[in-house]
């Protein structure tokens, strides 16, 4: 019976030694944060001098749900939360939001880049298109248009996901 409380007060003090550590780590991370955000300002008052252009920005998130709350499909929250051991429904949906939103800006970021894509293994991939202006007539008025230079997204499923669609 001595040994169950000892082992106890044993697992209570790697605990409290975890937490300590967490919260440095959290500590360490806060003051890398202020850190970019203050070379991040120098550097773009510095590019402003030199270039017209402006910086890329630099996103640093704390993820939280949205002012527009991403809709998810309660299966899909339900899902991560199971599979992540979340306490909340909460907490699942800040981690989709979490997930969607870094691809959004990984999207966004290569938009410029024709021919780039972004691979999820098993699921899926995204691939940036870009499409040229083309000159048409127009019907019955003959007028010469030229269309726009447009850059879309293409997705392409992949693994089961590609298989199911053929309906084997």
């Amino acid at each position: 019976m001595t040994a169950v409380p000892s082992s106890i007060e044993r697992a209570g003090n790697e605990l409290a030694d975890i937490h300590k550590d967490v919260y440095r780590l959290e500590k360490q991370i806060e003051t890398v944060r202020e850190t970019v955000r203050r070379v991040a300002e120098e550097r773009s008052v510095s590019d402003q001098r030199v270039s017209s252009r402006p910086p890329a920005p630099i996103r640093i998130v704390r993820y939280q749900l949205r002012s527009r709350p991403l809709k998810t499909n309660p299966e899909l929250s339900a899902r991560v939360q199971r599979s992540l051991n979340l306490e909340t429904k909460k907490e699942a949906e800040i981690a989709v939001g979490a997930v969607v939103d870094a691809l959004e800006q990984t999207l966004l970021n290569n938009l410029g880049i024709d021919g780039f894509s972004l691979k999820l293994g098993g699921f899926g991939k995204f691939k940036v298109r870009h499409t040229k202006p083309i000159t048409r007539r127009v019907g019955f008025s003959g007028e010469t248009v030229i269309t726009e230079t447009k850059r879309k997204i293409k997705f392409a499923s992949l693994g089961k996901l590609r298989a199911s669609e053929t309906g084997n």
